[in-house]
């Protein structure tokens, strides 16, 4: 189990691989139509790239977590069809009070190693 004590800031966690498949972006874009940017990615997907990285890696992980805080740097937007690896590393963790705050980074690229977007969400941490 992930828990706050055993996360080191600096250190990958794990990697995960993601094919864009096209029933994935249209799965998106019935949510948010005017999402559509030709045959790229739509910006607004960067979230649920990294959430489905970091639902996949950290597991198991105690219930209570709290999302607290996200953002994304894009650099590109991938093609539909391609793979897209995300990384996921502990960026650093702080204890105030009672409260184990992580921030997670993450960095998702082409199979060829191009940077496409970066991210850091911050997260409450239960145990």
């Amino acid at each position: 189990m992930f828990l706050f004590d055993t996360f080191q800031p600096g250190k990958l966690i794990g990697t995960r691989s993601l094919t864009l498949e096209p029933d994935l972006v249209e799965r998106w874009l019935a949510l948010f139509p005017g999402d559509r940017d030709g045959e790229r990615m739509p910006p607004g997907m960067t979230a649920a790239v990294f959430s489905r990285a970091y639902s996949d890696i950290l597991l198991p992980r105690p219930p209570g977590n709290v999302h607290g805080a996200q953002q994304f740097r894009i650099a590109n937007l991938p093609s539909i069809g391609e793979t897209l690896v995300t990384n996921l590393s502990c960026e650093s963790k702080e204890l105030k009070g009672d409260r184990r705050w992580v921030r997670f980074a993450s960095e998702t690229r082409r199979n060829d190693r191009t940077l496409l977007f970066s991210g850091v969400m911050t997260t409450l941490w239960a145990k």
